[in-house]
């Protein structure tokens, strides 16, 4: 009987002890939090500071679809800005531009319509024949243009893309293709790259991205009002809160991509999803990562411009007049936080090698960055620290005499 009871309660205490695992919280890693986006890969990006809060195969390299126009648009804005475009300057429309099909604005050759309508109808309706017609005009041909959109991208450090087209067309859509070698391909990172550095050079663009429909060739026989491909604009049936831009993309070999960007309280995100299901799709994953982005994370100032971070305050300068000198960030760093894990967030200071003085105010002595639970923040450049004032180099002298007071001091401690 005894042998029994001892059974039954280690029984018990076995089921018990089983019971009690169902209920105990389970610890959840930031990876997990990402939402499950059905996409062959995808980012989102903090606009602000560049800061990577989700992402999926973000470099590999595929087809960008219509969402090259962000770049034909990128190098039509510098020639702008450079003075050697106006948006009035007349375009007159190729027999080969007015080939292009799919979407499209159905232009004539020998057409002439000017810079800022083509460009409208490049962003707004994704017209392939107002793109290539641009292309040509701004760079004599398709091929110049090209070259001077990977030209652009090198620049911007967009390290797995290559344009062989402006319009993002497959090529075999093209009754006279560009010759320009290599594959047309661009990572879902570059689109945010791409994306951000438009939006920050020329923000005015979100004027014409956030166009819902554009009328073109107003007052003649064939004036037509095209709609923006863009669903989460106001209006339309997948309307999401603060989306302003940028750019939709669809072939069979790209499946439906979109590079998305919206605002809510002065917080921008950049988002891309590439290679989804269909129309409705792109924009239901977009609408996931733009909650996750804006409901798990908020902007946060974790060092003000010319402010101090603890523990760094100063830097030893063992042949200065002074032996430290006081040291500050240079400009201000804010990267959104997870919601309610600010402790798991610190900031890293490394300091040069061998500082020596003479120092000037400004003199950089040092970088900071954010690590969350000690890994760097993607994304984000390190901020520089710099001397906060001048620090002269103490004569030999001087030094002889501090090292005597600090041997003496030594005695005594």
């Amino acid at each position: 009987m005894k042998s029994m009871r001892i059974a039954r309660m280690i029984a018990l205490f076995v089921l018990l002890s089983i019971s009690a695992l169902f209920f105990l919280p389970i610890a959840v890693s930031a990876e997990e939090l990402t939402p499950d986006i059905k996409a062959k890969s995808y980012i989102l990006l903090d606009f602000d500071s560049g800061a990577v809060l989700g992402e999926f195969k973000a470099d590999e390299e595929r087809a960008p679809a219509s969402m090259t126009k962000m770049m034909s648009a990128f190098v039509v804005l510098d020639k702008i800005n450079e003075g050697k475009l106006k948006w009035e300057d007349v375009v007159t429309v190729s027999q080969r531009a007015a080939n292009i099909e799919e979407a499209q604005l159905f232009l004539k050759a020998g057409e002439k319509v000017t810079v800022k309508e083509l460009f409208t109808a490049m962003l707004v309706y994704s017209a392939n024949d107002a793109t290539v017609a641009l292309a040509e005009h701004v760079g004599r041909t398709e091929e110049g243009f090209v070259e001077l959109m990977n030209q652009k991208a090198q620049a911007l450090g967009m390290v797995h893309t290559h344009y062989r087209c402006a319009s993002g067309l497959d090529l075999h859509l093209y009754p006279d293709p560009p010759q320009v070698p290599g594959e047309h391909v661009m990572s879902a990172r570059d689109s945010a790259i791409l994306a951000r550095e438009l939006i920050r050079t020329y923000p005015e663009v979100l004027q014409t991205t956030a166009m819902t429909e554009a009328t073109f060739f107003e007052g003649t026989d064939h004036a037509q009002k095209k709609p923006n491909w863009n669903k989460m604009l106001p209006g339309f049936n997948q309307f999401y809160e603060g989306v302003d831009g940028v750019k939709t993309g669809h072939t069979n070999s790209a499946g439906y991509c979109f590079t998305g960007t919206a605002e809510q309280r002065g917080y921008r995100l950049i988002s891309v999803v590439m290679g989804t299901g269909s129309d409705h799709a792109r924009f239901a994953e977009t609408k996931k990562l733009l909650d996750y982005g804006f409901g798990s994370f908020q902007p946060k100032e974790w060092v003000a411009q010319n402010g101090k971070i603890r523990g760094k305050e100063t830097l030893a300068l063992p042949n200065g007049v002074e032996r430290t000198v006081p040291v500050v960030a240079n400009e201000k760093l804010v990267i959104p936080a997870r919601i309610g894990e600010e402790e798991n967030y610190t900031i890293q200071v490394t300091f040069k090698k061998g500082v020596q003085a003479p120092l000037n105010k400004g003199d950089v002595v040092g970088e900071a960055k954010l690590l969350y639970k000690n890994q760097p923040v993607k994304g984000v450049a390190p901020i520089q620290m710099v001397a906060a004032a001048p620090v002269e180099q103490a004569s030999e002298f001087r030094l002889f005499f501090r090292k005597a007071g600090d041997t003496i001091k030594g005695w005594f401690n």
